[in-house]
């Protein structure tokens, strides 16, 4: 899936930039928490959850309720519980103006979950990636119609998702050691991301300072 989602026409829609980013091709410095909600403020981000040491194994963030009129539907489509062309999706990018003001995030893939198999207790995900030839990724979370926010709080090159249960998400973050080229990155850990009702618990290993 290489689905282009304009961020800067779209961000007098719904401005809910996050703010800071680094996007060197290194990753950034280690998460100041697992999980970012925009769902108290538009135009902030809340980092919800303590903070894990470098090369913490275990956190976990609580999602917020959205505030009213920042819904945007359920988020479903194509016989899918999360469609990546919906409002939904499309306010949750635009929320990420901020850290690409001049770029746009391309949709590198998402969940499949259909909506036959029903959509209660799923937690579905995006993965947006920036442009360079390092780039960055974010991982995106959502259930029931709601946008929980990302999975860091900023966006990390050599990230990739795994797979998915129907309340997991398994994400492999990679990160180059001293001696490391930029291609070839050595480090390596893997973080479980799990919905219980309105919260994400992550069990793993993230990228060091």
């Amino acid at each position: 899936m290489n689905i282009k989602l304009s961020v800067v026409s779209a961000v007098a829609v719904a401005a809910c930039a996050v703010v800071g980013c680094h996007t060197t091709e290194r990753p950034a410095a280690a998460d100041s928490a697992v999980m970012t909600d925009v769902g108290v403020a538009p135009s902030r981000v809340i980092a919800a959850g303590p903070v894990p040491s470098a090369g913490s194994s275990t956190a976990t963030a609580s999602a917020v309720t959205a505030s009213p009129g920042v819904a945007t539907g359920d988020g479903s489509g194509h016989g899918l519980c999360l469609d990546v062309n919906s409002a939904l999706v499309h306010s949750a990018v635009v929320s990420l103006a901020g850290q690409l003001p001049d770029d746009q995030w391309v949709v590198q893939g998402a969940s499949d979950d259909p909506i036959a198999a029903g959509c209660a207790g799923v937690l579905s995900w995006v993965a947006l990636q920036g442009p360079g030839i390092h780039p960055v990724t974010h991982v995106l979370f959502f259930t029931g119609g709601t946008y929980l926010g990302t999975a860091t709080t900023q966006p990390y090159a050599y990230t990739t998702v795994l797979g998915k249960t129907r309340d997991t998400v398994s994400v492999q973050y990679k990160w180059p050691e001293a001696q490391d080229p930029l291609c070839c990155p050595t480090g390596s850990g893997v973080v479980i991301f799990t919905l219980n009702g309105a919260t994400v618990t992550a069990q793993g290993q993230f990228p060091p300072n």
